[in-house]
């Protein structure tokens, strides 16, 4: 590696470390909106598996994350044609969640139709996912209370994996609310103050 090439390489990672400094680069509703909607699947399933209500678990997911994605694809385009500031840091987080919502999807899907994972293990196995995705979140912001929610994914996914069957579900949706839908609310509660700040 030439001292050019060094140079270069340290002024992309600062110009990321600059970005990430700035909340504006995500204002955290995407970690409320998909929390509420996994949270909401979640308590679905339990209550009818509760109450035996004879109708494949697979149907409420279908709508649910298929509404979900058409959401974000229509958010996304419509923000797209908006004049707005891109930067390294804003480009690398949606880069982090796609690739994890695009693993969990073909986990909970294609994973169970095809019989490779048993569903009392999707849960565990989408918490693993989830706490890669935050770990990774948090080095973008610079932010450790975000990095540290990886640890409560990975510590729910143990016990998950160690201890599989219905109250995993309960686990999972106490999760998303505790690891995914509060620290969405405090980021953009972060991203409102620093908006008024700035107008």
């Amino acid at each position: 590696m030439d001292e050019q090439t060094a140079l270069d390489d340290i002024k992309f990672i600062k110009r990321i470390i600059d970005d990430s400094k700035r909340t504006t680069i995500d204002n955290g509703m995407g970690y409320v909106f998909w929390g509420i909607i996994v949270t909401a699947g979640l308590l679905t399933n339990y209550i009818m598996a509760i109450l035996n209500i004879k109708m494949n678990f697979i149907w409420v997911w279908v709508l649910l994350i298929g509404f979900g994605w058409v959401y974000s694809i229509i958010s996304y385009y419509s923000k797209k044609s908006k004049p707005r500031v891109h930067s390294y840091a804003g480009n690398l987080l949606k880069s982090i969640w796609l690739s994890c919502g695009i693993a969990m999807t073909l986990v909970g899907f294609v994973g169970v139709f095809s019989g490779a994972i048993s569903g009392e293990y999707i849960s565990p196995i989408l918490s693993s996912v989830l706490g890669v995705g935050f770990m990774l979140s948090g080095f973008v912001y610079d932010l450790r209370w975000v990095r540290n929610l990886s640890i409560g994914w990975w510590t729910g996914a143990t016990v998950m994996f160690i201890y599989p069957g219905l109250h995993s579900v309960l686990i999972m949706a106490f999760m998303m609310l505790a690891f995914q839908v509060t620290p969405g609310l405090i980021i953009y509660n972060k991203f409102k103050k620093e908006i008024a700040i700035q107008k």
